[in-house]
């Protein structure tokens, strides 16, 4: 693949602007190319590289600067939100230690007070390990039905966290427990004894139904979730980042390569000097990204340890989802992969362009084929909805039977937390929300590329932006297209 292809493909979205303009640079080394003859004369052979005075050399130097220039503005913008985002991150993680400290679905709570186990020996079906000392973190860190956990040593990690030949065999499971109701196997799980979990802990029967409702309402359960997702998202962000730094890298080099081979000069390695140690040094270290990523993943290691217990049955559910997904990005992703933490099976409802239109008052950039393809990579099941009310087709997409049985829930993004349909839904379901993506929207896609106002895109690239991802100017005003 050519790497003009490469770059605009490995790059996200709404960062292109801020690249190196590799493709405008190859146009100014081959005038030919970007302006050929419009007569049929046969092409005359090209003159010897040293020879080519076409070469705007000028021109070449002063868009390589507009691109250093626009990539440290970027750059500057980015780190200044991850360095003041990780306080943000530290927050999370310390409330959810303080709430795990008293929660009925804390792993160490689980356990106090049992008169089968004292002093912290681990009950059946539970093992002690120790955390991964790697802090490196994974997308399938643990799984809710199958996860065993110890508790007495504060060291807590489940058995998918170790490799296969490291797990413990499994005791078996009795017909007497097979039988068992979830709120049982909660206990039976947790070595808890035959009373309730009294402490904070459920009030309910001891339905599958009632047992997530009242896990949803947890804040204990609604912390991990905060920060978990958040964690996941800042790690695969600084990761884009810093490929995207390495992409640029190579471009600024390539370019620079092909700048000698057409003028026979030699300034590649004396111009890459100067870019890396002087200009933008960023672009080879990387900043305070690095030692952000590894301080991430220590919160991700530490965050994974105060998961909540969850119901027997929890990851047998369906997550229903509804949106419009247009400019599909890695915000879209981030919330669609993180609805894996409420069920094995993501349904999402997808609006029609005619639906579109009149909720946004504005027509769709990506129409509705286009939509479902790029959406359906990340979820199990979509179903479109052709109205501005989705809440008919909802009830329809959910069975009875899924409802009755608790075996159904509904997530978002918490951008909107009076979604369309939410009294309906909250009636039959329980509600989580999940964190945005910042500084990622369709709106901030829509108005750089496709807003038809170039003075407004170029303003709206270096704005800062609203939690919901909107650009805004100095005085907090979300920035139009004319």
């Amino acid at each position: 693949m050519k790497f003009a292809k490469c770059l605009a493909s490995n790059v996200q979205p709404e960062w292109r602007v801020y690249a190196v303009q590799y493709k405008k640079l190859k146009q100014v080394l081959n005038p030919s190319k970007s302006n050929p003859s419009t007569t049929s004369q046969p092409t005359p052979p090209s003159p010897p590289p040293s020879l080519n005075v076409d070469i705007d050399v000028d021109l070449f130097d002063k868009i390589i600067a507009e691109s250093a220039s626009n990539l440290k503005k970027f750059f500057e913008s980015k780190d200044q939100w991850a360095t003041e985002y990780v306080s943000t991150l530290e927050n999370r993680v310390s409330k959810l230690q303080q709430s795990e400290e008293t929660s009925v679905l804390s792993r160490r709570n689980s356990f106090v007070g049992d008169p089968e186990s004292e002093h912290g020996s681990s009950p059946p079906n539970m093992v002690t390990v120790t955390p991964n000392p790697n802090g490196s973190s994974s997308d399938n860190d643990t799984d809710p039905e199958t996860d065993d956990f110890v508790m007495g040593t504060g060291n807590i990690l489940s058995t998918e966290d170790m490799s296969p030949g490291e797990r413990p065999p499994r005791s078996p499971v009795s017909p007497e427990q097979s039988m068992m109701g979830p709120m049982s196997r909660l206990r039976l799980n947790t070595g808890g004894s035959s009373g309730a979990l009294s402490k904070g802990g459920f009030t309910s029967t001891g339905s599958l139904k009632d047992m997530c409702r009242e896990t949803a309402a947890n804040e204990h359960f609604k912390d991990y979730i905060y920060s978990i997702k958040s964690l996941r998202t800042f790690e695969r962000e600084v990761s884009l980042l810093l490929e995207f730094l390495s992409l640029n890298k190579t471009g600024f080099s390539k370019i620079f390569k092909k700048f000698d081979k057409i003028t026979g000069r030699e300034t590649r390695a004396s111009k890459m000097t100067t870019m890396v140690q002087v200009t933008i040094p960023f672009l080879e270290t990387g900043g305070a990204l690095r030692p952000m990523l590894s301080k991430v993943q220590a919160l991700i290691n530490k965050t994974l340890l105060l998961k909540p217990l969850l119901p027997s049955g929890w990851s047998d559910r369906k997550v229903y989802t509804i949106g419009c997904f247009d400019l599909f990005h890695r915000g879209h992703a981030n919330v669609l992969h993180s609805l894996r933490e409420f069920g094995h099976f993501i349904v999402a409802g997808i609006h029609d362009d005619a639906s579109y239109f009149k909720l946004k008052k504005k027509h769709p950039i990506d129409n509705l084929e286009k939509r479902m393809a790029n959406l359906k990579p990340h979820v199990d099941m979509i179903y479109v909805i052709p109205s501005t009310d989705p809440m008919p087709y909802i009830q329809m997409a959910v069975s009875d039977q899924d409802i009755e049985q608790g075996l159904c829930c509904y997530a978002r993004g918490d951008d909107m937390l009076e979604f369309p349909g939410r009294t309906w839904v909250e009636s039959v379901m329980p509600v989580h929300f999940l964190p945005r993506t910042e500084g990622c929207s369709s709106s901030l896609i829509r108005i750089i590329y496709h807003g038809g106002d170039e003075e407004a895109g170029k303003k709206a690239a270096f704005a800062k932006t609203r939690y919901d991802g909107k650009p805004v100017d100095d005085n907090g005003d979300i920035i139009r297209t004319n």
